[in-house]
C-alpha cells in the first residue's frame, strides 16, 4: 500500500516509517506545521521548525519523500481559541484530545488522502483492531506508554484509514530499532506536553489573557488571600497558592462570576461520586449497553475508576461512580474503558 506517516520528528513516528517500509509499503512522510514559530516565541531551531527538520532528516535517511502540510489556520481557529476560551471559563482544557479529531485526523488527514495514499499511520502507542465490522481501540501492550486516552474523540471513518504500527512495541524496543537504523533522532527526548507553548503554560496565558486578581476564600466564605488570575489555577491544586495558612490548602472551585478561588483545608472535600460530561463520542458509534466492567479515566495520568451508571441527560451524560474520586476537573476529558478497550469519552462540565 501507499501509506502516509505523520512524522512528528520524534523517534516513535520515525520507527513507524521504518516498520512499514520494511514490510514493503510505499511510505510518504508528512509533517504538520500547525503554528508559525515566530508567533509563539520560538527560534528557527526550536519547536515545530526543529521537528520539521528532524522529520526531513529521517525521511532522507530512509529514502522516502517528505512533505510539510500547513494546518496553522485551522489550528489557531479551533485549538488555540478553544484553549484560551476554556481558561476564561474557569476550566482546564486538554488541547490534544481536541486536536486529534479536528486537526490531525481532520484537515491533516484530508491533505494526506489527497496525495493518493490508502492509509494514514502514526507513532501512537495504541492497538487498533477491526472486529465484526467495527474498528475498536485497545490500550497498547506497554501500559506505561499507552496513548489511547488522547484518541477518544475519533470516529469510524477516521479509524478506517488509520494504522498504529508500534502498538505492541516497548519504548526501549523502538529506540533500539532507531539506533540500529542509525536514525538521527534515536536519542531525542520526549516531546513537551503542550506543543505550541514555549516554557510554562502560565506565561502563555499571561500573554494572551487579561488576568484579573481576586480573592482566595475558604469554602465557608472567609477571605484569606489574593489570587493572580483564575486561569492560573486548577481543581485540586495545592502548590503555588502563596497563601500562608495553618495547613495545606487545596483548590476546590473556581468561581468565575465572583472571580474567586475557593479553597479547602480538607482534601476529602475534593471527592465526588458523580459528574456530567458533554460532547460525548463513542468509538463504535453507539453507547454501550452494559456498565458491568465500565471504568472511566478523568485525567491523562490518573487511574481508571469503576462506573456505577451512565445516564443520558439531554445531550449530556450523567456519570455515577461506584466510589468517590478526587479532583474531577471541568474541561478535562473523561474517557471510558471496558478492561483494555477504549469505548469513548466526553468533556467534564
Amino acid at each position: 500500500m501507499k501509506i502516509a506517516i505523520a512524522m512528528s520528528g520524534g523517534v516513535d513516528s520515525s520507527v513507524t516509517a521504518v516498520i512499514l517500509q520494511k514490510k514493503g509499503h510505499e511510505v510518504v512522510g508528512l509533517t504538520m506545521r500547525h503554528y508559525n514559530y515566530v508567533d509563539y516565541g520560538f527560534s528557527k531551531d526550536e519547536g515545530i521548525e526543529a521537528d520539521i527538520k528532524d522529520a526531513r532528516k529521517v525521511c532522507n535517511k530512509l529514502g522516502i519523500p517528505h512533505h510539510v502540510i500547513d494546518t496553522s489556520k485551522d489550528f489557531k481557529k479551533i485549538i488555540e481559541e478553544n484553549f484560551i476560551s476554556e481558561y476564561t471559563k474557569g476550566r482546564t482544557p486538554n488541547p490534544c484530545t481536541l486536536c486529534n479529531p479536528t486537526i490531525k485526523w481532520g484537515s491533516f488527514l484530508d491533505k494526506a488522502l489527497e496525495l493518493g495514499v490508502e492509509k494514514f499511520a502514526t507513532g501512537h502507542y495504541v492497538d487498533l483492531r477491526y472486529e465484526k465490522g467495527t474498528y475498536n481501540i485497545y490500550k497498547a501492550s506497554d501500559f506505561n506508554k499507552d496513548q489511547s486516552y488522547m484518541l477518544w474523540a475519533l470516529n469510524q471513518k477516521q479509524l478506517s484509514k488509520t494504522l498504529f504500527p508500534i502498538a505492541n512495541y516497548s519504548k526501549s524496543k523502538v529506540r533500539k530499532i532507531a539506533l540500529e537504523m542509525e536514525l538521527p533522532v534515536h536519542e531525542k527526548d520526549e516531546s513537551q506536553e503542550i506543543c505550541f507553548i514555549k516554557g510554562h503554560y502560565e506565561d502563555y496565558l499571561k500573554n494572551h489573557l487579561k488576568l484579573k486578581r481576586g480573592k482566595i476564600v475558604l469554602h465557608d466564605g472567609k477571605e484569606i488571600g489574593e489570587h493572580r488570575g483564575l486561569p492560573l489555577y486548577t481543581i485540586g491544586q495545592r502548590k503555588g497558592l502563596n497563601t500562608p495558612w495553618r495547613c495545606p490548602l487545596y483548590v476546590l472551585k473556581l468561581d468565575v462570576e465572583k472571580n474567586q478561588v475557593i479553597v479547602t483545608e480538607n482534601p476529602d472535600d475534593l471527592l465526588k461520586d458523580s459528574f456530567i460530561i458533554e460532547k460525548v463520542n463513542w468509538i463504535s458509534g453507539s453507547q454501550p449497553d452494559k456498565t458491568d466492567n465500565l471504568t472511566v479515566q478523568i485525567r491523562y495520568n490518573s487511574q481508571p475508576v469503576a462506573v456505577q451508571s451512565i445516564t443520558l441527560k439531554n445531550k449530556d451524560i450523567l456519570v455515577k461512580l461506584k466510589s468517590p474520586t478526587r479532583a474531577i476537573t471541568p474541561g478535562q476529558s473523561a474517557v471510558f474503558y471496558s478492561e483494555n478497550q477504549l469505548l469513548g469519552g466526553g468533556i467534564i462540565k
